[in-house]
């Protein structure tokens, strides 16, 4: 289980960069282009596609690696059973959102099914709403074993990272 891990964040990781790269360099060739009177249709589509694709698999990158924003203040001064207990209750929130929007990017991959991206009208919208579903199933898959992890560990330095 833990070499799928390690392969699903460097697979995750190389897209988010080569989309990273990629949006960036679709966008300043377009407004090279544009600025030269040549506008391309297609620049800002793709930039999107690859932009959602960023956000919601960076997302869980950030989620798996424990970098996402964390204000623990008060939680730092509870005994370690309440911090646990927190931890636990924030997990199970966490979980049923997760689940909402993979249920409802589903539905709007359903909905945008006969939309074309209008620069690119061989490609489906479905492309860049799929970025919803399928990065907040890898976080939910993120967030049970990250609460499996605090579940059976002892160790209180697992809930600071949390």
């Amino acid at each position: 289980m833990k070499k799928f891990f390690e392969i699903l964040n460097k697979a995750e990781l190389a897209i988010t960069m080569t989309c990273v790269v990629g949006f960036t360099s679709v966008l300043m060739l377009g407004a090279a282009v544009r600025l030269l009177g040549h506008p391309l249709n297609w620049c800002n589509d793709v930039a999107l596609l690859m932009l959602a694709w960023t956000t919601f698999l960076g997302g869980d990158v950030a989620f798996r690696a424990g970098r996402m924003v964390n204000v623990d203040i008060l939680i730092a001064k509870l005994p370690v059973r309440f911090q646990k207990a927190v931890a636990v209750m924030v997990y199970a929130v966490l979980l049923v959102m997760m689940f909402m929007m993979v249920k409802q990017g589903a539905l709007l991959c359903v909905n945008v099914g006969k939309r074309t991206l209008e620069g690119i009208p061989f490609l489906s919208y479905v492309w860049v709403a799929a970025s919803i579903p399928v990065g907040f199933s890898l976080m939910f898959i993120t967030a049970v074993k990250r609460l499996y992890d605090l579940m059976m560990s002892s160790d209180t330095t697992v809930i600071s990272k949390m």
